[in-house]
């Protein structure tokens, strides 16, 4: 009899061991779901196509930077209401937003003529999702999800609800340059033919709060360098102070970043109340980084 029953378990324990395997393989396959709906970088004709959350908002989904094991944590990348960290109403829905050019306190202008497709889209995490519209583990866990310090983290805990040898941590996240650009990394040449002074301004959508009262000035950013009349001014080979950001110089380009996605670009006159020249630049994580030049005559 004892020699029926252990080969009559044997079946089982194995189905066990598999039932495991599957429900891990899953949860590595989430993970994998998870780094793409916050940044995906593929390429269509051989050119690069970018999307998820960073794309759209240009900041990181919101959550606590304290590593909380909740699913409600993972909402932000699912639908736009009910978030637990900075509260889903205040973002602007995805569609056509007028970008503003922001030189400083009482030189900020609203650029309507040059609409930019931004915000929030939602359903960004579309699949893998249970009965509840939770996006968990294998074994039904929520994962560690935090944002801090420019690096969005989603852990697999591996903690006792997890059975040996699936119980241990394994971490994801998606880090500071994986997302973002340094400024002086950004390639932009503007050669000035026009016999005066020019600036040009790099405008992000950046989708947070408008403040209150709401200003949606308060959405944009905008990195802008002088171009000297007469000269052809690369971003290159800008040195210390020579960018400034909304109007205050940046002391290090190089601990600026600018956010995956394409980006407004404005060459404007001395004054900043003219649009001489205007493009959009796609900004591309890991890479070197497209150049875009400006002749102003």
């Amino acid at each position: 009899m004892l020699i029926i029953g252990l080969v009559a378990s044997t079946p089982l324990v194995f189905i066990d061991n598999q039932d495991n395997q599957l429900r891990y393989d899953e949860t590595l396959d989430k993970m994998e779901l998870l780094r793409k709906s916050i940044l995906m970088q593929s390429s269509y004709r051989n050119q690069p196509v970018l999307s998820g959350f960073v794309i759209d908002n240009g900041v990181l989904p919101p959550a606590s930077a304290a590593s909380p094991q909740v699913a409600e944590m993972l909402q932000p990348l699912i639908n736009k209401n009910d978030w637990p960290e900075d509260g889903g109403d205040d973002w602007l829905n995805y569609g056509m937003h007028s970008p503003y050019t922001v030189l400083g306190p009482s030189s900020t202008a609203e650029r309507s003529a040059y609409p930019q497709l931004k915000g929030y889209r939602g359903n960004y995490l579309s699949s893998g999702l249970d009965s509840n519209q939770e996006f968990l583990d294998g074994w039904g866990i929520p994962f560690a999800v935090s944002n801090a310090s420019n690096t969005y983290q989603f852990n697999y805990q591996g903690d006792e609800d997890h059975p040996a040898p699936y119980d241990i941590v394994i971490s994801g996240e998606v880090k500071a340059d994986d997302w973002q650009v340094r400024l002086n990394q950004i390639d932009i040449l503007v050669d000035d033919k026009s016999g005066n002074n020019l600036i040009l301004a790099l405008v992000i959508f950046k989708n947070q709060s408008a403040g209150s009262p709401a200003n949606p000035a308060n959405r944009w950013v905008t990195y802008h360098f002088d171009v000297p009349v007469s000269s052809a001014t690369h971003s290159l080979s800008l040195g210390s102070g020579e960018w400034s950001e909304n109007g205050e110089p940046v002391s290090d380009a190089s601990n600026e970043f600018v956010p995956a996605g394409q980006h407004a670009v404005f060459v404007l006159n001395s004054a900043g109340n003219t649009v001489l020249k205007y493009d959009r630049l796609l900004v591309i994580p890991g890479a070197t980084q497209p150049a875009l030049t400006f002749e102003v005559n």
